[in-house]
């Protein structure tokens, strides 16, 4: 089982660091030296959602961040994060966020992003006993209300 967690995360950081190329299953399975069904179905099991719908909604997302921060035209970010043509993109895009990418440029407003998966979690180190936690450092939070603002701050401090 450890075993295929640390696959699907480094499947899940190929699929990152190529997601302009829009990878195809065989490649990422070729990746990992597994079948492409084998790889599809563990994906789906650990990080419980399809490989095909994790991949469209990180082109999604990288899509809509160009979008939001470059002025490029939006048919050549279509075509560019591995969508067949700028309605293809304009479809998604209205269907995952409710507007346009054009109407999206013009008032940038915070939608809900399809982040990057982390699947290793700290947990499946201690099962199996080959990692320590002593050097891990847990966060720690504080809010604070100050007039007319809202300000949500994370701070590490360092053990004195």
């Amino acid at each position: 089982m450890c075993e295929w967690i640390y696959a699907i995360q480094k499947m899940i950081d190929w699929i990152d660091d190529n997601a302009i190329n829009n990878p195809s299953l065989e490649k990422i399975s070729k990746h990992l030296g597994y079948s492409p069904y084998y790889c599809s179905a563990q994906f789906h099991r650990i990080a419980g959602m399809t490989l095909k719908s994790y991949m469209a909604g990180r082109r999604l997302c990288l899509a809509t961040l160009a979008v939001r921060d470059t002025s490029d035209r939006i048919v050549d970010i279509a075509l560019e994060y591995g969508f067949s043509s700028q309605t293809a993109l304009t479809r998604a895009f209205k269907d995952t966020y409710g507007c346009t990418p054009a109407a999206y440029r013009k008032n940038p407003v915070p939608i809900p992003l399809s982040m990057r998966k982390i699947v290793v979690d700290p947990s499946y180190y201690i099962e199996e006993g080959d990692f320590t936690m002593g050097n891990l450092v847990l966060p720690s939070y504080h809010f604070e209300y100050i007039p007319d603002h809202k300000c949500l701050a994370v701070y590490h401090r360092l053990p004195q």
